[in-house]
């Protein structure tokens, strides 16, 4: 087993430390590493599975990394010469098993519920106008619960552009999409959050 590399660690400090750049740079150096880990345990287990759903994963896992504050990554301490990329590929594998324990091995297909990206357009003021309404009804946690809703890509994309502060290119690079889709998740995550609130508005 290779050792830890000091490398690998100090990205790590650097993404616990909130570095924006760092976080980039992490999903880049770990992405393939992460897709193969899905890839690798999704056919061991013979489960049915589409492009979109290791895509899925693939964002789900890095989430469960970032999340809170980076919380899983300061986790790793490199025991016994375990190197990052080693302790990656057990989480990742951790982190699938136990989504396949909850959903159930025959019900991933989460693709057929969304709608196509090519049909989705950016408009002007739908930001604002989602914020507008949850200061308007003064609950944010209708907005935690509703962004934990989003498909993992999604909620993958607003993590780094919001929390990480990094710019819609920057971010569209680091998950290998282009610009113009960078813009179309934006613009789809904005609309289904603003329809989630506001059907707690309505209601």
């Amino acid at each position: 087993m290779t050792g830890p590399s000091e490398g690998d660690r100090r990205l790590i400090l650097r993404c616990i430390s909130g570095d924006r750049e760092a976080s980039e740079v992490f999903i880049r150096q770990f992405s393939g590493l992460v897709y193969a880990s899905v890839h690798k345990i999704l056919i061991s287990k013979q489960v049915p599975y589409t492009q979109q759903d290791i895509e899925d994963l693939h964002n789900t896992i890095f989430l469960k990394l970032f999340e809170k504050k980076c919380k899983k990554l300061r986790q790793y301490q490199g025991k016994h010469g375990c190197s990052v990329a080693s302790w990656i590929r057990i989480v990742s594998i951790r982190i699938v098993l136990n989504h396949l324990r909850k959903k159930g091995m025959d019900s991933m297909l989460w693709q057929q519920k969304r709608l196509p990206l090519d049909e989705m357009s950016e408009t002007g003021g739908d930001h604002v106008e989602v914020w507008t309404l949850i200061e308007r009804k003064e609950q944010t946690s209708i907005l935690e619960d509703g962004i934990r809703k989003l498909p993992a890509r999604d909620r993958l994309f607003m993590k780094l552009h919001y929390d990480k502060g990094l710019s819609i290119e920057n971010v569209s690079k680091a998950m290998d999409l282009s610009i113009q889709n960078g813009y179309t998740i934006k613009h789809r995550a904005i609309q289904r959050l603003k329809k989630y609130v506001k059907s707690f508005i309505d209601s």
